[in-house]
């Protein structure tokens, strides 16, 4: 099954690939859109003014192509053709008039009316919501699973953001709430709601942005009928841009975790874990991405069944698909090593956790995606009771204003 699953994986993964190979091949009016947008952005109008070109013979209504097609014309002082463009482009979209305006009032040298700058919203709303499948639900809130039901079934989930940044300059300020919640079909006493609050600060001293963040999470699990979970969470970051294609991410995470439910002794779960990491980002000029991370985790428990030590290594890559169409593979490999020998099963512990995902996310408007996403969990222990396989389908759709 496990074989089997990794070939139907990899099969959809070389699929994807390979269409996204051919639509490179056929050069597609979304791939020519990405290009020209690099180009818009890089100053270099003239290329960019080639590659819009070539949208608007493919796709003749299209709007924004022959806006850009306009605003490159005009910072290259072709005007006749800007103008040409940018009437295209409003005659098509109605609410292109008032910027194509603009652009056609400055190259007639008539006065423009200053625009006002909107102010800087203070508030932020995200979230999401929707269904997965499970087909082995475990319980692992603060990352260590802590039960394993070897069951499948359906939950739905509901995840809610919000945050408020009353400080923007020279420091900004913000703090912020987390609401998460999922609802299981048949195995409730696996339904968990969590609470996050929290609040940072930031502030950039180029190359550098350094971030301080505190968290306090409270979780409610259904299994035990009360209170489950608390930990408190201090992450200062920083990150270092030495040129736009790459940024590297210095972090160190501090956690208190208090389990509610814990009893003295061997087998008491909580915990003080202390875990320094680095992230390594490159970012590609058809909008992807390759991120490389590392990360070392300290677990000290108060009981010696949860001492252990471990590592994470990540590797994750985003391919823009088309404009609003995008593909995420990620690949997380985390080896844990127990300290003691285990009161229950009397020998060290050792887990090697295996995780590949896959997700595909449409953004249907500024507001709005949905999203499709796989993952597959394999876990290996020398105990077998610890040893589990999970394959998680979910469909979300996803909210921000």
């Amino acid at each position: 099954m496990m074989i089997k699953t990794r070939f139907i994986l990899l099969a959809l993964i070389i699929t994807l690939l390979s269409f996204s190979q051919r639509a490179r091949a056929v050069e597609s009016p979304e791939i020519h859109f990405s290009k020209g947008v690099v180009a818009f952005m890089e100053k270099d109008y003239r290329k960019a003014a080639e590659e819009f070109a070539e949208i608007v013979k493919l796709k003749p209504a299209d709007s924004k192509a022959y806006f850009y097609l306009g605003s490159c014309y005009f910072y290259l002082k072709d005007y006749p053709q800007a103008k040409s463009a940018l009437l295209k482009a409003a005659t098509l979209d109605p609410e292109l008039k008032k910027a194509t305006k603009l652009l056609i009032d400055e190259m007639e040298g008539k006065p423009v009316e200053k625009r006002k700058i909107p102010a800087k919203k203070r508030w932020a709303i995200s979230g999401k919501f929707g269904a997965e499948y499970d087909d082995n639900v475990v319980l692992n809130p603060s990352g260590v699973t802590t039960a394993i039901s070897d069951q499948e079934d359906w939950r739905a989930l509901f995840n809610l953001n919000l945050e408020y940044k009353p400080i923007r300059e020279p420091i900004e300020l913000a703090t912020f709430y987390n609401f998460y919640q999922s609802r299981h079909h048949e195995l409730t006493d696996y339904d968990l709601q969590g609470h996050t609050a929290g609040f940072y600060a930031s502030a950039k001293r180029e190359p550098w942005k350094f971030r301080l963040q505190y968290s306090y999470d409270y979780y409610w699990l259904a299994l035990a009928r009360n209170d489950y979970l608390a930990v408190h969470t201090i992450i200062p970051t920083a990150n270092l841009t030495l040129r736009k294609s790459k940024l590297t991410q210095f972090y160190y995470q501090f956690r208190e975790k208090d389990y509610f439910q814990s009893t003295a002794g061997s087998t008491n779960q909580d915990a003080t874990n202390n875990m320094p990491g680095i992230n390594q980002y490159f970012f590609f000029k058809n909008k992807s991405y390759l991120k490389l991370g590392y990360a070392y985790e300290d677990n000290d428990a108060r009981g010696s069944n949860w001492d252990y030590t471990g590592h994470y290594i990540l590797l994750s890559y985003l391919y823009p698909l088309t404009e609003n169409l995008k593909l995420k593979l990620g690949l997380t490999y985390h080896p844990t090593r127990y300290k003691n020998v285990d009161t229950i099963y009397n020998q060290k512990r050792k887990d090697d956790e295996r995780n590949y995902s896959l997700s595909l996310s449409q953004r249907l408007n500024k507001s709005l995606n949905l999203s499709f996403a796989y993952t597959y969990v394999d876990n290996d222990s020398n105990i077998a009771n610890y040893t589990y396989s999970r394959n998680i389908y979910s469909l979300m759709t996803e909210f921000k204003f």
